[in-house]
């Protein structure tokens, strides 16, 4: 069952790094993003898409995924 990440989209929003740049990094549409973020997506992240966004962005897994 995927979860929500609140604490991604406030980190997201805090630092003003729009949906739209993450998903493009992701290879998915804005939407698909949106959909994973609310926990409303079949799917959750991948390792390597939560590796991708924790190297650009230089945050820790265990504070935003886990």
């Amino acid at each position: 069952m995927p979860k929500s990440y609140s604490k991604l989209k406030g980190f997201l929003a805090e630092k003003n790094i729009p949906q739209q740049e993450v998903a493009t990094l992701l290879g998915m549409s804005r939407n698909k993003l949106n959909l994973i973020l609310n926990g409303k997506r079949s799917r959750d992240f991948s390792v390597q898409e939560m590796r991708l966004i924790c190297e650009t962005y230089k945050i820790f897994p265990s504070d935003y995924f886990f």
